[in-house]
Order: C-alpha cells, then structure tokens, then sequence
C-alpha cells in the first residue's frame, strides 16, 4: 500500500477532498499536516478537532513548510504549476491526490469504475447513470467532481459500479486507476487560467483514454475529430456508419436515438433541454449499454429523470416570461449551447463573472442572431463588452449586481420571452461558488 510508504503527508487544499483525506488517513499512523492558500488557520483547526494534526499553514505555499514531508497530496483546485510543488518533484517527493489513494482500496476484479470527462456535462451524465443503473438494479454511485469526495464513498467495495466525475486537474496526476469504462464528453476552451497552452488542457481530458478498457469519445468534437480510434465507441447528433456508434433519428415528430443493433429509445419528451442533452443522454445510454443489455425501461427512465439544479434549470413564469437558471454554464461554450435551447426565441441573456482567460472574441460570433439583450456583471463585464462590440444589433447593459440585471431583464422582456441566467464565467468574483450564484438569482426571480 502507498500510505505504508509515508511518515509524514502534507495535504495542499482544504476544500471538500482535503478534508476527505484527511479522514481517510488519520487511522493509518501516518503523520499529517494542512494547507490551504485562504481558509484561516483557527477555521481548519475547529474543522479537525479531534484529529491528530501536526502543522497547520496557510498564505503562500512556502518550501518550508516541506521539511520531513515525504508526500503531498494536493486537491483539484491546486495549481501544479506552483513553483514550491515542482520543486517537490524534482526533489523526488512524489505529488498525488485522492484517486491515487482511492486506486488502492477499490477491488477493480469486483467493482466496476466509469471515468467521465469532458468540459461540459458531465455531472448530468454521471447523475443520469446512477439513475440508470439504479434502476436496472445495480448498486451504484456517482462520487469525485460531482460533490462526493471518492475516499467517502463507504462500504466502496460493496457497489457494482462507481462512476467518477473527472475534472482535468484530477486527471494530472497519474496514478494506478484504470477505468472499465472512459468517456469524454466534449473538449472546448476552459480553465485557461490554469494552463499555459489549450493543447495542454487538451491532454488533461485525453489522459483519460490512457487508463480505459472500453472508449467513448464524440464523433462531432472538433478536437477528438483528429483522434484515431477505431476501438472507440461512438455518440455523434448524425447517424455513424461504425458498427460502434450511437446517433439521433427524427421519425414521425419524435426523436430517437438508434445504434447498429436496433436499439430505438425516445428521448422526445425529456425533461434536459437542447442539442448538448441530447448528447449527454447518448453518452450515458451507450455507457449504460457497455454493462448491460437486458434492462428494457430506459425510455420509462429518461423522462422521469430530474432536471439538475443550475443546469438549465426552470425558475418560474412570471407574465407569460420564463426565467431559465444555467449558473453551471462557468464557459463560453456551455453558454452557447444554454443559449441555443432556445432556438426561436427572445433571449435576455445575463452573463460575466471571471473569465479565466478564455478567448472571449467566439462568444460574440455565437450570440449573433441568437439574442435580444446581453446584461453584464462581475470582474470581467468591460472585457466581455468590448469583446462583443460587433453585436450592433443587440443592446448591452453592464449592471452591477444580479438583482439589477434580473430587474432590468424583467423590465425589458414580454410575454413569450425568455430570461436567461448563462454566465460563461466562474462565479468566485462575486459568489463562493457557482451554486451561491445560482441561488441568488433564483430567490430574486421568486420575489416577482
């Protein structure tokens, strides 16, 4: 076992998956020490009462606080490009996160690992398979970036399936999980505050394939295009001549989606909106159908399936207006696929926050012809503005708070239109997360 290895563990990042390892190994006689870059020192210290801690740090990450360290684990949030962690390295201490340690304990000969991927989606489909196998019979969970730290997943051998949510900073770090089942969803520009290249992000999220049995990639990506796997399965909006392949058919006003094999599941009346669900239903079906081809109530199954809470979430109708929450959109690419859920429509599109980095100039071209009027808020709404100044047909308000921009929407919108909350950004200028975000616009809609 690696925690045999170690004396001394320093944990960089006391979020949800620092403490989680702090839990799992406090029984293991290793010793361990904290850091984290904001949470103050007397917070983590009430946090972990009760547990045998042996330093406490916080502030900038200094080589110091390495003495008699022999392994750092790092959360996602942590930015391996931090000078004190690649000096680390060098030095031969070895950098490793929760699925390294979670490797160790899953018996991969009795349960099933699906990895997940992609910038967009992925907490649907992972939420969509748990719901899936959970009603074909097995026993399943969905754990990692969806919000349940891998290492708190109790009794982890008991369950037929985990499937993993994976973001690109957890597939940095190599380690020994190998996945029965990897899937990337979709690769478009994100986090770009992290990497110093989009070719580096891309090899993040195709890391992934490295460690998979069985591949599910997207025929229509731009960027797994290029990919040569022949081996892959996969889910395309056309219909693919590859034996291996899952498409969308329209017959008789109801859409459909097919694969080589007969298989024929509605997907007309589903509660996920637009062309990017129906693309995560298709990844989840054909990941589904990898372990099991007897269940016979998917369609039954989709349409019972919830709409997920800031994913394109129905608020309210007000006047004939409906307000329509996507705080999840954190990228432009998942704005522009909010935003075209609503094809026909008169959208009042709220948007900004942080941008990180991204190339603001695309989201201009896709809103063209797609939206009424653009709010904009948070610490990059001048950026955003400038970068869509070409959008001479749409008027643009920079407000200083969601309540302004929600009023102002409201104001401006009639019956029949809709009130879009699709920031393209991340919310940590003005919020503690996304959800924070999400609720605030929702708990402003219901006082309307």
């Amino acid at each position: 076992m690696i925690t045999d290895k170690f004396k001394h563990v320093l944990i960089v990042g006391m979020g949800k998956t620092g403490y989680s390892v702090v839990n799992f190994l406090k029984d293991k006689n290793i010793c361990i020490s904290v850091y984290d870059f904001k949470e103050l020192i007397l917070d983590t210290r009430e946090r972990l009462k009760g547990i045998s801690i042996a330093n406490y740090y916080n502030g900038p990450l200094e080589e110091k606080y390495l003495k008699n360290i022999d392994c750092i684990v790092v959360s996602p949030g942590v930015d391996l490009r931090n000078p004190v962690l690649k000096d680390a390295q060098k030095n031969k201490i070895p950098v490793i996160n929760d699925l390294t340690l979670f490797s160790e304990e899953i018996n991969q000969e009795k349960t099933k690992v699906i990895g997940v991927t992609g910038t967009n989606g992925k907490t649907t489909v992972c939420t969509l398979l748990e719901h899936l196998f959970i009603k074909a019979g097995y026993k399943a969970v969905a754990a990692g970036n969806i919000g349940l730290p891998v290492l708190e997943i109790k009794n982890v051998n008991d369950f037929d399936i985990i499937i993993i949510e994976l973001s690109s900073f957890q597939l940095e770090i190599k380690n020994k999980l190998n996945f029965d089942v990897g899937v990337i969803l979709n690769i478009t520009e994100d986090h770009m505050d992290r990497y110093d290249t989009f070719d580096h992000y891309v090899e993040a999220k195709h890391s992934i394939l490295e460690h998979s049995n069985k591949k599910i990639i997207c025929a229509d990506d731009l960027v797994m295009k290029r990919w040569n796997y022949e081996d892959a399965v996969v889910f395309s909006e056309s219909i693919n001549k590859n034996k291996n392949a899952y498409g969308i058919k329209d017959e008789e006003n109801k859409k459909y989606i097919i694969d080589h094999s007969g298989l024929k599941v509605d997907i007309t009346d589903v509660n996920l909106l637009g062309k990017h669900n129906q693309l995560n239903i298709m990844a989840a079906i054909a990941t589904f159908k990898q372990f099991d081809n007897k269940f016979n109530e998917i369609d039954s199954t989709l349409k019972k399936f919830p709409i997920i809470n800031n994913r394109l979430e129905w608020v309210k109708e007000v006047n004939g207006i409906n307000f329509y929450n996507d705080s999840k959109a954190t990228n432009i690419s998942s704005a522009i696929a909010a935003v075209k859920a609503f094809e026909g429509k008169n959208i009042f599109l709220i948007v900004g926050g942080d941008s990180k980095n991204q190339n603001l100039s695309s989201l201009s071209e896709a809103l063209k012809n797609k939206i009424k009027k653009l709010y904009l808020i948070g610490k990059d709404a001048e950026l955003i503005q400038n970068a869509c100044k070409n959008l001479k047909e749409v008027e643009i308000r920079t407000l200083t708070t969601m309540k302004e921009a929600t009023h102002q929407a409201f104001k401006d919108a009639d019956s029949g239109d809709i009130i879009l909350l699709a920031p393209a950004c991340a919310s940590y200028d003005m919020y503690k997360s996304y959800i924070e975000r999400g609720d605030d616009f929702k708990s402003i809609v219901a006082n309307f």
